[in-house]
């Protein structure tokens, strides 16, 4: 396979996926999302990052605004993708919605003109993933070029994908960003859900609200234990994730 960036995939003895990229291991791990009759409806891949001693890396500052390396960043965005892709339809999930995390900065440039996403698109047709089972999670980062990512975002959703607000309440995902984007679904960060079971409500319903005002589905991110599940439930959000509801795990791969 031909590209710009040193890295490589492999699979280990029981199918799953995983890919080398300069001197870190990449593999995916899925949490699960329910809907409101407890019926697993998506799962969110994740990135694992180690180094070659086997020493765990936190994949968080790699996206962050604070990793000034861009060329890492972008790489690591795109080879998660391909994995996250390819660990998916090999497991028992492949039928339901996978949430991919996407950077902003990575919106802008998912264009035919790309050859790293087009790489990412060439991807899911092999894989026979339809785009529209693709929910294209946008992280809370500052995005350089806000004209550049509307357009970008417009044409993805032409394309069939939806796109999902990543952590809304945290950062840059607020209500400009759902102006600007009109996405299918809001993803409440997990904060709002805290501060909502503090007694203070007021941001958390905001937040469905400003989801309502535009026909986006709402999942409620960060439930750990019942109560804050059944409280959540009584509210009507469409969807819940967290570690009450399921770990992050690697997929099973499908016998």
């Amino acid at each position: 396979m031909s590209n710009n960036f040193d890295m490589s995939f492999f699979k280990d003895e029981c199918g799953n996926h995983f890919a080398k990229y300069k001197n870190f291991i990449l593999s995916s791990v899925f949490q699960p999302i329910f809907n409101q009759d407890n019926e697993v409806v998506g799962v969110e891949a994740l990135l694992r990052m180690k180094d070659n001693s086997g020493e765990h890396i936190c994949p968080g500052y790699y996206f962050s605004d604070d990793n000034p390396q861009n060329d890492d960043k972008n790489a690591i965005d795109l080879i998660s993708r391909i994995l996250h892709i390819n660990n998916f339809v090999d497991s028992k999930h492949k039928q339901i919605k996978l949430f991919l995390n996407f950077l902003p900065n990575s919106f802008r440039v998912l264009e035919q003109s790309c050859i790293h996403e087009v790489r990412f698109l060439k991807e899911l047709k092999k894989l026979k993933v339809c785009s529209d089972q693709i929910v294209l999670e946008l992280l809370e980062f500052h995005c350089e070029n806000i004209e550049q990512l509307q357009a970008s975002v417009k044409k993805m959703s032409g394309h069939g994908f939806d796109i999902a607000i990543d952590d809304f309440g945290s950062e840059y995902s607020n209500s400009e960003r759902v102006e600007l984007i009109n996405p299918s679904i809001v993803k409440i960060d997990r904060m709002l859900l805290d501060l909502y079971m503090k007694g203070d409500k007021e941001k958390l319903l905001e937040a469905m609200s400003i989801a309502k005002t535009y026909n986006a589905q709402t999942v409620i991110e960060g439930i750990e234990n019942k109560q804050q599940l059944d409280t959540m439930r009584a509210l009507n959000i469409d969807m819940y994730q967290g570690y009450f509801l399921g770990m992050p795990a690697p997929m099973i791969p499908a016998a």
